[in-house]
């Protein structure tokens, strides 16, 4: 995961990972801080359209 921090107050917003553009206000000083990345994958896709996890028990295997 990539730690998000304001370019002028360096204060932390935001923790996060597979994201193409992201904007954030920072609350402390107002900045509108914008950061912007395509070199981490996306996580593959399900059959129902969410990304893939482990079953749980609950769920089913696709058919």
């Amino acid at each position: 995961m990539d730690e998000i921090r304001c370019t002028q107050c360096n204060r932390k917003l935001a923790r996060a990972s597979y994201y193409q553009l992201i904007e954030i206000k920072c609350p402390r000083c107002g900045h509108i801080n914008a950061r912007a990345t395509s070199s981490r994958p996306m996580p593959k896709e399900s059959h129902c359209g969410h990304p893939d996890h482990s079953l749980d028990g609950r769920q089913t295997p696709p058919r």
